[in-house]
């Protein structure tokens, strides 16, 4: 995150029907999963709530929310109140949002506001070690099976290695990507572009733009490494 970002936190509670738990810290410099599973850190044992609800992921602009499977509402000042599909990416910035989860038993919403202190001296919650693979696949985040060229990783690991790095963003990705790699700008748009849809495509997903695509390669499902950056650049 920018020096900017380092400033501001992340306060989070949980409201079942008509009682809140929480607030909590989400931490700044990790994902944070929701849900059923017993290694989520923000934990809600209840047997009607999915496995993975969702996954929080900090990013330079503020947190990205990965929807697990159930569908959801957001509302807040950027997007206004929108419904988004299961497996969708979006992006908390600084404010309240509130975010009410569809297709469930009973009413869940989680409040989220990111600002500078809104969570000091809150507990923060942490993911605890997940000792066994899910043994469901249909509940596993999409993207750890994605088949991606050599090439195509290479590319992906270039323009977004702040990401991997948490290094300040360049100014221009795609140009700063094909200068580093010896391409034209239009041939690293274009293999971004070819990814983003086969990721789409093959995993469900609803990835709006590459910037999308980038976070969610590299800070969700760590799919894209720096071991994935050729060999020259290591």
């Amino acid at each position: 995150m920018s020096e900017m970002w380092e400033r501001f936190q992340c306060r989070l509670s949980v409201k079942v029907d008509d009682q809140t738990r929480g607030p909590w810290a989400a931490p700044q410099h990790e994902s944070l999963t929701l849900g059923r599973v017993p290694h989520a850190g923000l934990h809600l044992g209840d047997d009607w709530v999915p496995s993975r609800l969702g996954r929080l992921v900090p990013f330079d602009r503020g947190w990205v929310l990965q929807l697990g499977r159930s569908r959801a509402t957001v509302v807040n000042k950027y997007v206004g109140q929108h419904v988004f599909r299961g497996r969708a990416m979006v992006a908390l910035q600084p404010g309240r949002s509130l975010v009410h989860f569809l297709d469930l038993d009973r009413e869940l919403k989680l409040a989220v506001t990111i600002g500078a202190d809104v969570a000091e001296g809150l507990e923060e919650l942490h993911n605890a070690p997940e000792r066994e693979p899910a043994r469901n696949p249909e509940t596993v985040y999409a993207g750890h099976d994605v088949e991606l060229t050599d090439h195509q990783r290479a590319v992906v690991a270039v323009a977004y290695r702040h990401l991997i790095e948490r290094t300040p963003k360049p100014v221009n990705v795609t140009k700063h990507a094909a200068q580093v790699l010896g391409k034209s700008e239009q041939s690293v748009k274009n293999t971004l572009t070819d990814v983003r849809r086969k990721v789409n495509r093959e995993r469900w997903l609803d990835l709006r733009d590459t910037e999308h695509l980038g976070y969610y390669l590299t800070r969700v499902t760590r799919v894209i490494t720096l071991a994935d950056l050729p060999d020259h650049l290591r």
